[in-house]
């Protein structure tokens, strides 16, 4: 291999570029609260439908129940 290809002496002997570059100015605002993705808004949706549908099916189990007993207590019930 050629030595020449790997010297960097050029680099290390020139003047060093000095860039002026602006403060950062830190954002006074608080930042803003994160988005929600759309999977976690559709659970919460189905979430929120299935906490609401509850009731209704307990009430619908009980129903049955209620008519499953008095239908057996019928003679004529099979």
């Amino acid at each position: 291999m050629n030595d020449d290809a790997y010297d960097i002496s050029h680099l290390l002997e020139s003047d060093w570029v000095k860039i002026d570059v602006p403060e950062r100015q830190m954002a006074k605002a608080p930042p803003a609260a994160p988005r929600q993705s759309a999977v976690a808004a559709a659970q919460e949706a189905m979430a929120q439908e299935l906490l609401m549908v509850a009731e209704v099916h307990e009430e619908l189990i009980k129903q049955y129940l209620r008519i499953s007993d008095g239908a057996s207590e019928d003679p004529f019930w099979q």
